[in-house]
């Protein structure tokens, strides 16, 4: 990342943290327009409605044109070459227009640089699986481990270099898959996670990173916890589901040795160690992390202990949720000056605009027309006609 988009990022953030605050109350107009002064926007922008439209637009102008080019240098079905040549190409170029439109043009939340950059970064992959697959005639399973970790090395420079989050946690996606085929697959799973973790937990708040470094280590992170727990869950040692995306099929292991009482526990204690992890350090993605795992371990363990009928289990623990909620704010509501270790339960600096976004989602699609019944569709009603004519009449 460019010092000068580094410096933009920075500014960006702080005109949403005090546009954040003046929603609060905490600043006024002044103080507002004094930040704005301050941290000026030097970046062209568009809002999320034509950036979404520009993005559409940009890969669907981009894709035709390229098919377009295809036939016109004589592209057939038997001539794969030329199209990964033109893949190769067409990638380089759309990098270089990505790196123009982000530096020299100075563009940012576009929705076409960002457009650029993802074609830029599949046409590229793409000639790298022709090359591998046609011209060095690797199988599909020596040839996918290095086609993934060629995709998730484009995808990590373009997540460094124009600073977008999502190619990051998909360059790790992308690694864990290519880890995956190896004979040691998912103890590599267990490991790197937990040798990586403390290192991108402290990249993912560090003040020297830009902003969209740190929201790419946070990527990464939730990428590598997410595939620790896969790689310790019960279901996942029972079904053998890293070593299937390997490639291999082992015969499943069988049920009530160590092993299995090792994933039991772990499949219990990872989502406890998130959730506790995120509470002490008020880390949200690590909490956010430990309640989307602990409600896939109690669904595990509706499986295998079948208490209920699963209606009745998933009322019940909606029903336990909304009082925990409820308990919770009180507590918290009921420490001093609102707060309890550093919780409350006041809304602190939360963007209302995509809350009232959601709200009148929810009320727009209460306000839908319900569906007609069947009864009230109009229905042929035979009987024939009748004509006649002098006296004469008849029916048919």
């Amino acid at each position: 990342m460019t010092p000068e988009l580094d410096r933009a990022d920075r500014a960006a953030a702080v005109r949403g943290a005090a546009r954040a605050w003046r929603r609060a109350g905490v600043l006024d107009d002044a103080a507002l327009a004094a930040v704005a002064a301050r941290f000026p926007d030097d970046r062209v922008r568009a809002g999320p409605v034509f950036r979404l439209l520009l993005f559409v637009f940009t890969l669907v102008a981009v894709n035709a044109g390229f098919g377009l080019l295809g036939l016109v240098t004589g592209f057939e079905h038997d001539k794969a070459g030329v199209l990964a040549a033109l893949a190769l190409a067409s990638g380089g170029a759309l990098a270089a227009l990505t790196e123009f439109l982000i530096g020299p043009r100075r563009r940012r939340q576009g929705g076409i640089e960002a457009a650029t950059s993802l074609l830029a970064a599949g046409y590229l992959a793409c000639a790298a699986a022709w090359w591998l697959f046609e011209p060095l005639q690797l199988d599909f399973r020596a040839g996918l481990p290095v086609l993934c970790l060629i995709g998730a090395a484009l995808l990590a420079a373009a997540a460094w270099r124009w600073g977008y989050p999502l190619y990051a946690g998909a360059a790790a996606a992308a690694l864990f898959v290519a880890l995956a085929r190896l004979p040691l697959g998912r103890l590599l799973w267990i490991a790197l996670p937990l040798a990586a973790a403390p290192r991108l937990l402290r990249l993912s708040a560090s003040p020297r990173l830009p902003p969209a470094h740190r929201s790419s280590s946070a990527a990464v992170l939730a990428v590598a916890l997410a595939g620790l727990y896969l790689a310790v869950h019960v279901s996942s040692w029972e079904a053998q589901w890293i070593e299937e995306i390997g490639g291999r099929h082992p015969q499943a292991p069988p049920h009530g040795d160590f092993r299995w009482w090792l994933t039991v526990a772990a499949t219990a204690l990872v989502p406890a160690a998130l959730l506790a992890l995120g509470l002490r350090g008020r880390r949200y993605p690590l909490l956010l992390l430990g309640a989307g795992t602990a409600a896939a371990s109690l669904v595990t363990l509706r499986h295998y202990v079948h208490l209920a009928p699963p209606w009745v289990v998933l009322a019940l623990a909606g029903a336990a949720l909304v009082a925990a909620v409820f308990a919770l704010r009180r507590l918290l509501e009921s420490g001093p000056a609102g707060e309890r270790h550093g919780f409350t339960a006041a809304p602190l600096f939360q963007d209302l605009a995509r809350q009232r976004l959601l709200e009148a989602g929810a009320a727009v699609a209460g306000l839908a027309p319900t569906a007609r019944p069947l009864d009230q569709e109009p229905k042929l009603a035979g009987g024939g006609g009748e004509f006649g004519g002098g006296g004469a009449s008849g029916e048919f």
